[in-house]
């Protein structure tokens, strides 16, 4: 699986982000995209430690197998819900936010090996882990998008 670790990843991930418009329509859900562009932000800030967010989600994620499956194999759901703390940065300059989440990727990918915070539904995470699932997770969100 791809990871942000990977600096050829990254390069790529920002390609992709650079092809979202402020004015793209999403395939499915509800966000726009300078709402998904802060969502994005407001994801990477997490695990960069600038807020916590509590648990929530099934706790049996949290099992070896299962946490493996969802971070590694199972896709994302179209319409997961996320928890509102990672809803609250409001959009302001479309290319500032989007360097913003470049930056973030390389920050997380420069974090060093070992264990990262807590994610509200996995649990305990490695870096390693965490970088897998922002990929992931920016995939997801960049396919709705159609890029």
């Amino acid at each position: 699986m791809p990871t942000l670790r990977d600096e050829s990843v990254r390069r790529r991930m920002a390609a992709r982000l650079e092809r979202v418009t402020p004015d793209a329509k999403a395939q499915w859900g509800t966000l726009d995209a300078p709402r998904m562009i802060c969502h994005l932000l407001d994801s990477l800030d997490s695990r960069l430690g600038a807020f916590p967010v509590p648990p929530s989600g099934p706790r049996v994620l949290r099992h070896f197998l299962l946490k493996q499956l969802a971070l590694y194999v199972v896709p994302f759901p179209k319409g997961a819900k996320a928890p509102r703390e990672l809803f609250t940065a409001a959009p302001g300059d479309f290319e500032a936010d989007r360097r913003g989440v470049v930056e973030r990727m390389e920050r997380m990918a420069a974090a060093p090996r070992g264990h990262g915070p807590v994610h509200f539904i996995f649990g305990p995470l490695t870096n390693e882990e965490w970088n897998a699932l922002h990929w992931k997770h920016m995939d997801h969100h960049l396919k709705q998008f159609g890029c």
